[in-house]
């Protein structure tokens, strides 16, 4: 009879077990909570995937590539794309006459000119405008396009070949220095230069 009874008592013990641990394991919407995405859209009040190139965007045969999105609107998707394109030009223009600009600084530092064009005061932020006027971005290309569903936001990827890069920095450049030709070749030999062309491909 007490054997019987242990029996009992213990199959009711495990049962109350199992039946514990089943109330604490944790449900699938509390495991996606300490879920890391691989990639997600910056956008919205909570995580969504969203494609690699969004936080890595690395292309083949493209130095220089900006990410920029538009938010929904009810000008429509048209509206929205060109507006992402837009942003991700100004960001590339923007990028390539800070980083230009700082290398022009360096490369008055260091060689003693302060001479770029007829101005010899400006400073890195006025080379950097004045530049950035200057750029063309004709060769660059939409590269992808992704949209975040659940936000209605639509991304965009533009990039900037090697070679339209070399030739766009070469046009900014040499409006900057004017006419003096010959000291825009001394400043295409420095290490300035090279530094530049480094910097702008990421190396």
């Amino acid at each position: 009879m007490k054997i019987k009874l242990l029996k009992k008592l213990s199959i009711t013990s495990a049962f109350l077990v199992l039946i514990g641990c089943a109330s604490q394991a944790p449900t699938t919407s509390q495991e996606d909570q300490f879920k890391v995405l691989p990639c997600a859209f910056p956008d919205g009040t909570e995580p969504t995937p969203a494609p690699d190139w969004i936080c890595n965007p690395n292309f083949p045969d493209f130095d220089l590539v900006a990410v920029s999105s538009y938010q929904q609107s009810n000008m429509g998707y048209d509206y929205m794309e060109t507006m992402a394109i837009s942003r991700a030009r100004n960001k590339l223009a923007r990028e390539i006459s800070n980083t230009a600009a700082s290398s022009i600084e360096d490369y008055r530092e260091k060689t003693g000119s302060l001479r770029t064009g007829n101005e010899t005061n400006m400073s890195v932020d006025q080379i950097a405008q004045k530049i950035k006027a200057n750029v063309k971005l004709n060769g660059s290309r939409v590269l992808n396009k992704a949209r975040n569903y659940k936000t209605g936001a639509i991304y965009v990827a533009v990039g900037i070949s090697t070679d339209n890069l070399n030739s766009m920095v070469d046009q900014a450049i040499g409006v900057e220095f004017g006419s003096d030709s010959a000291e825009f070749q001394r400043f295409k030999a420095s290490q300035s230069f090279d530094k530049l062309k480094s910097d702008l491909a990421g190396e």
